[in-house]
């Protein structure tokens, strides 16, 4: 039997990273002899990381291959594979036969079906799952945050091929709200929980901290700032942006008495989402304060996860790195752009607790003020809401593992 996995960009996102390995584990726990495949839009060096599983990366192709222009979909409302075949290079065929080779397809990507990538990314995705429905293969949703998509050509195409698939599990209720409001019925779409809750830190976490010249005897915050989140968010304000962190760290470090650490949590060599160039930045910007502590290793998502989970508070702009914080119980505020930030944080710790001092939106937090004013409020929360999270995170890991047994029972089938 085979899974192909796809809806991956690629492991230089550690958030990317921190939903396929644990997909990977949690599949071979229930087959051992499962052959897995990653479709990735970075074969050579995603098969770096996942060498130590087994598994086949192949070229994505979606970028490529789709030559049409958005504007043209958006006119005409059509899917892509109306246009396709004729556009494709000689690999496509051996593309397609290895997509009717498999037992089922389950797509990735946390939030790939939304409007914040465009029109033409979220057909690129559903195209590949127009093959394998053709095909007669099942094709799973895993774990998503759903739209809200702004047009309804991208609402009448996601609908089209999700009524077609197997089984749809989004990790949020906001995004289960949404999808039955689109028609999915509820005997189709499951309320569970994001992969990454099962990801395992690294056991040398401490160790790792140690050797960045983090100590014991001041807190410690971790921050992951993304170098793109005003680009996805509708914003020009990248100067502000790196100002409103200036100060936060300021406030951490001057009336927190702590150190920081700023995990860059997604890393493109030469590329503007590469979240290391704002990392440097800050250190710049801060004249390269002793007590800000930038993690510059190639790190893992566990690794980083570890180093995370050895902190007093967090302060994320990347959701994976926000999640390795609240599934490692540690008190964390999240600044979101859209719908998967706000929905997993009140899934974990309800609407007021969210809302009042834990989570603030990108527009929010670039006003430095509101920005140190959450982080503020949070330190204070800090205990409360690491008991709380206490309490919750068994049932939200149960919910996470509850998405491979649905798919174990399809394979079963």
């Amino acid at each position: 039997m085979k899974a192909i996995i796809t809806g991956i960009t690629g492991l230089h996102n550690r958030g990317v990273q921190a939903l396929v390995i644990p997909i990977i584990e949690q599949l071979r726990q229930r087959q051992q002899d499962l052959k897995i495949q990653v479709l990735t839009d970075a074969p050579d060096y995603d098969r770096r990381w996942l060498e130590p599983y087994n598994v086949q990366t192949i070229n994505n192709q979606r970028v490529r291959m789709v030559r049409i222009r958005q504007s043209r979909f958006q006119k005409f409302r059509l899917p892509l594979s109306r246009f396709y075949e004729p556009l494709t290079p000689p690999a496509y065929q051996a593309f397609k036969q290895n997509i009717r080779d498999a037992s089922v397809m389950i797509v990735s990507g946390g939030d790939i079906f939304g409007s914040d990538y465009g029109y033409a990314s979220i057909a690129s995705h559903l195209l590949q799952l127009e093959l394998a429905l053709d095909a007669g293969i099942p094709v799973v949703f895993l774990a998503h945050s759903i739209g809200p998509f702004k047009t309804e050509a991208e609402s009448e195409y996601w609908v089209r091929v999700a009524q077609r698939s197997t089984m749809i599990t989004v990790r949020e209720k906001l995004s289960y709200d949404y999808v039955r409001s689109l028609g999915i019925s509820e005997d189709l779409v499951k309320l569970t929980a994001d992969p990454a809750f099962l990801l395992t830190p690294s056991p040398y976490a401490s160790n790792l901290l140690g050797s960045l010249g983090v100590t014991k005897e001041q807190p410690v915050v971790a921050i992951a700032p993304s170098q793109s989140i005003t680009k996805y968010a509708g914003l020009k304000a990248y100067k502000q942006h790196l100002e409103a962190w200036q100060k936060v760290i300021k406030v951490i470090l001057n009336e927190f008495n702590a150190q920081v650490l700023i995990i860059p949590h997604v890393q493109y060599q030469g590329d503007d989402k590469d979240d290391r160039i704002i990392a440097n930045n800050l250190l710049r910007s801060l004249n390269f304060e002793p007590r800000v502590h930038l993690v510059g290793i190639e790190g893992s998502a566990s690794e980083f996860k570890g180093l995370i989970s050895q902190c007093d508070l967090v302060v994320a702009e990347r959701m994976h790195a926000a999640i390795a914080g609240l599934s490692s119980g540690v008190c964390t505020v999240a600044v979101g752009y859209s719908v998967k930030a706000e929905g997993i944080m009140t899934d974990l710790l309800g609407t007021e607790l969210v809302k009042n001092g834990l989570l603030i939106p990108i527009q929010k937090f670039l006003d430095a003020d509101a920005a140190c004013s959450t982080v503020q409020k949070a330190w204070n929360l800090r205990q409360e809401v690491a008991a709380q999270l206490k309490q919750v995170l068994p049932e939200i890991k149960n919910k996470a593992q509850s998405n491979f047994d649905l798919i174990g029972h399809i394979l079963r089938n």
